[in-house]
């Protein structure tokens, strides 16, 4: 919505009613998005006496939606099975499987079947994950068949909480790939993508969780490994059918080979997308509006090498306060230390925790001084907790009257 009113982009905005719908460029209504067979008739019904050039979804739960009311108006889009073929790894893998691209041996798991009969030929080690969920949410290494039951066990944990007991569907269990980890933001137009920047994820990616925390720009990769990064995620993209809009891929290098761990349909997550803004003359969010609206628009150019760090959750525990942001915040390098959580909140580390308490922005001269200072400016933050404590009623106060 900043990038709208920094471009003179006028949106509308669709919500469910937690987003603000009245500043200068915007105009707005709300839906029930719980209504899931009826919402893309809702949006599109209240659109016909407007002129719309792009439907945009800022976030993954909504790009499936967004190709939908897209179709509905006759507007460039993605194909509704490749928005659905990239939200589920089930799908994704499958897909993948059958094209020239590296991925990972695959299984699944019912979690409502007989879970000893079904992993009994799954080769070691192996990384279990949900179908759906991102942030490396619920994404578990195991060494040996024990370690497997017990990831499974704590999925089932995590997607109980979240979605209740209705338990019918599937896990994804896939081979371990070692080697370093990267991501490759783009932007496909008619097929062709343009290559944003490729993350390096300077911390070792190995498990038995797989919390990522560096983003680090440009890339300290040979220039053949960054080519074959490119065309393996356009090949990744082609196969599922994606044509147009963002693009975050996540993939592993084990000897010199690409292999594909996920191609999402969207930017990068969280507020990792800041550092665009921060560290070049514009935004992603900027950048992915006017190719969306068919206006022209500069490449997002880092001045300087360029990094962010999600600040980890080592503790569970109810926050009371944070410390040492002053400090990280005069670490050589630093453009802005930005804490997300309050007082009260509950931190959940990983697997189960989804929620990062915050970010720190460095611009330096090179990919290690980057690194460098993310992790200085990272073990100066602390976060001072305490333990949730249950919550007794009794019900005695009849009995302590009446005596």
């Amino acid at each position: 919505m900043s990038a709208s009113d920094r471009q003179g982009i006028p949106i509308i905005l669709v919500t469910d009613g937690d987003s603000e719908l009245s500043p200068k460029y915007r105009a707005g209504f709300r839906v029930d998005f719980s209504a899931t067979n009826f919402v893309v008739d809702s949006i599109v019904d209240q659109l016909e006496d407007k002129e719309i050039c792009a439907v945009i979804a800022p976030d993954e739960k909504f790009v499936g939606i967004a190709a939908n009311v897209a179709r509905r108006l006759n507007l460039p889009h993605n194909r509704v099975e490749s928005i659905q073929t990239s939200v589920n790894k089930v799908l994704a893998r499958t897909v993948l499987s059958k094209s020239k691209v590296l991925v990972p041996q695959f299984w699944t798991v019912e979690l409502d079947g007989e879970i000893a009969i079904q992993i009994k030929d799954i080769r070691y080690p192996c990384v279990a994950k949900p179908t759906s969920l991102s942030a490396s949410r619920g994404v578990i290494r195991a060494d040996n068949n024990a370690q497997l039951i017990e990831a499974i066990e704590r999925i089932r944990n995590l997607l109980r909480k979240e979605q209740g007991n209705d338990l019918k569907q599937r896990i994804l269990i896939e081979q371990y790939i070692p080697g370093s980890e990267h991501s490759l933001e783009g932007y496909l137009s008619n097929g062709k993508l343009e290559t944003i920047c490729i993350f390096d994820k300077p911390e070792p990616m190995e498990g038995p969780f797989f919390e990522e925390v560096y983003f680090v720009t440009p890339s300290i990769l040979d220039n053949n490994i960054q080519n074959k990064i490119r065309d393996s995620v356009l090949e990744a993209c082609q196969a599922y059918g994606l044509k147009m809009g963002p693009i975050h891929a996540e993939v592993r290098i084990n000897n010199s080979e690409v292999w594909i761990l996920e191609i999402a349909a969207r930017s990068i997550g969280g507020d990792c997308a800041r550092l665009f803004e921060l560290a070049t003359n514009s935004s992603l969010e900027e950048f992915i509006l006017c190719k969306s609206a068919g206006q022209s628009t500069s490449r997002l150019e880092f001045h300087q090498s360029s990094g962010v760090a999600m600040i980890p959750i080592a503790v569970e525990g109810i926050l009371r306060r944070v410390e040492g942001v002053t400090d990280a915040q005069s670490v050589e390098g630093v453009l802005d230390v930005r804490i997300d959580v309050r007082s009260g909140e509950k931190l959940t580390p990983l697997p189960e925790g989804g929620k990062y308490p915050g970010f720190i922005y460095v611009q330096a001269d090179t990919p290690q001084l980057v690194e460098q200072s993310l992790r200085e400016a990272i073990a100066n933050i602390g976060f001072v907790c305490m333990p949730e404590l249950p919550l007794v009623v009794r019900n005695d106060t009849a009995a302590e009257f009446s005596s």
